[in-house]
């Protein structure tokens, strides 16, 4: 079952939206409401969708209770069951319908107003694109209990990056960014392809588009660190690699729109 709040935005016409996946936030989704409201009143070519991705907890009802009153251009996408990251992000993107599709973290980790970085990346002929969080411009805002793990964190992450820069056509170096962009043609053209239900979205969507030829642009970001600890890193590492593997095998199989992984992609340059 599903529900999706009402589309109707007569007097309206947003040239982006920007997806949220959600899962069980009741803790703080009071918050990103508040500020996402706030955003869009500053901002009214963007809208905001809200994905539920099967929420075991209240969040579903508080979203829909927080958004009832609300303009437009905040809505909802509400389903029972979860089925990841990747999948709420897919059924989010396919929903939107504005020439511009973003989407980032139900947390606010990036604030919506880095998005607009990205957008006006996108405006220069990019096809896709992402924030770098290890750009020179960018500013981490980080509480000191986290100072003991961060270091043992980039250089995990900085290992994953070199390992898909490697085995995949992705030529970026910051791929598990939770802020990312595309103009509506990229997905259109990826949408077909795209199979990853959970948090290797983002690289399937990053290799699937250095295959494709398409171009991607970076941006520098301010970005609050949030500590993931290593144990859900590794959790979750060991299978992406395995799927990393896997996508690889499956560029290879890919007919006609995609390039062949050993054709050399130019990397996008920076954006400041």
């Amino acid at each position: 079952m599903s529900f999706l709040s009402s589309p109707d935005r007569k007097g309206f016409s947003p040239r982006a939206t920007l997806v949220v996946p959600t899962y069980n936030a009741i803790a703080f989704i009071d918050r990103t409401v508040v500020r996402l409201r706030r955003f869009v009143e500053q901002n009214p070519d963007w809208c905001v969708l809200f994905v539920c991705d099967g929420c075991s907890d209240d969040t579903p009802k508080r979203l829909t209770e927080l958004l009832a009153e609300d303009s437009p251009l905040l809505r909802v996408e509400i389903y029972t069951e979860n089925h990841g990251k990747g999948y709420a992000l897919r059924r989010g993107l396919d929903l939107a319908d504005t020439e511009y599709r973003f989407f980032t973290d139900v947390d606010l980790a990036y604030d919506p107003d880095e998005a607009i970085k990205l957008m006006d990346v996108l405006k220069q002929g990019f096809d896709l694109a992402v924030v770098n969080r290890i750009h020179a411009d960018s500013r981490y805002l980080i509480s000191p209990r986290d100072f003991p793990s961060i270091y043992k964190r980039h250089l995990m992450s900085r290992t994953f990056n070199w390992w898909l820069r490697k085995m995949l056509p992705i030529t970026i170096l910051d791929t598990q960014a939770g802020l990312k962009g595309m103009t509506a043609a990229a997905w259109k053209r990826l949408s077909p392809h795209m199979r990853t239900d959970g948090f290797f979205f983002d690289v399937e969507l990053l290799a699937r588009a250095g295959a494709a030829g398409m171009k991607t642009g970076e941006a520098p970001v301010n970005f609050s660190y949030v500590d993931p600890t290593t144990v859900r890193m590794v959790r979750h590492g060991w299978p992406m690699l395995f799927e990393t593997l896997k996508l690889r095998k499956s560029l290879r199989q890919t007919p006609s729109d995609a390039r062949p992984l050993d054709v050399a992609i130019q990397p996008a340059p920076l954006t400041k």
